[in-house]
């Protein structure tokens, strides 16, 4: 089910379509997996011969979010990678700034060019790039300062404050399996990507009547902002005046 070339697009046509054997009429893909042939009819995938990353079902190029993050005058470069969280596949932004950044502004800079599922989970900011002792860039590095960076994360537990806040809590720690959450945890800091994004939307408007963006998300990714973009804009909402929020009490 594919187009026979790219649109408007001659030469990256003519590099990646060619003709197919026996019958030249017909032409084949080079899609970039890298394969050997292991028996007859047998063949075993190896990777890529590009950067590109399948994460959460889609295939990713890690440079077109490189190249929308460095256009964000203050990166003056970045790095995007794969790394494993939880036995899945996440990205983490390395962006090379002097500069003191909000993520939350980042991201929503992002969501104006790329769909959701292609936003890193995690941001690592850096003044100097680590590199190797022959000068180049040093990538095993970079994966072990996002352990460091995802515990620089605000760990200080905020229980909710309302019936609101309560029930936000309860969808994101059944969805993230993750206890406690607290009301200014960051989504995507503490494990959020974009399917399990879709099933929170899905879940608040099922449990709670009220609709959420997928780019709410984006300004403001933690349950006390959500909550209280739900109160200024959902007028169909309507809070039990006799509700009280469940009490949690967590070793800290």
């Amino acid at each position: 089910a594919l187009a026979s070339g790219y649109h408007n697009q001659p030469e990256m046509t003519q590099e990646k379509f060619k003709p197919s054997f026996p019958d030249e009429t017909k032409t084949l893909l080079r899609t970039g997996d890298l394969g050997k042939q292991t028996a007859p009819g047998i063949i075993e995938f190896m990777g890529r011969k590009d950067n590109q990353v399948k994460v959460n079902g889609y295939r990713i190029d890690p440079g077109e979010i490189e190249y929308q993050l460095t256009r964000y005058a203050p990166i003056e470069r970045a790095i995007v990678l794969p790394v494993q969280v939880n036995n899945q596949t996440q990205l983490s932004a390395y962006c090379q700034t002097d500069k003191t950044l909000e993520i939350a502004e980042i991201r929503e800079l992002l969501a104006k060019f790329l769909p959701v599922y292609m936003i890193p989970s995690y941001f690592i900011f850096l003044k100097q790039f680590p590199l190797t002792r022959h000068g180049k860039l040093d990538l095993h590095s970079l994966r072990e300062l996002r352990e460091t960076g995802e515990s620089l994360v605000n760990s200080n537990y905020v229980a909710p404050r309302n019936y609101l806040e309560s029930n936000l809590v309860s969808i994101w720690e059944k969805i993230l399996s993750k206890h406690p959450i607290g009301i200014f945890d960051n989504f995507f800091e503490i494990g959020g990507h974009s399917l399990l994004l879709s099933r929170v939307v899905t879940r608040v408007h099922k449990e709670l009547n009220v609709s959420v963006k997928l780019a709410d998300f984006f300004k403001v990714p933690t349950i006390a902002g959500l909550a209280t973009l739900i109160s200024q804009t959902q007028y169909n909402y309507q809070e039990p005046i006799s509700a009280i929020p469940p009490q949690k009490s967590y070793p800290m």
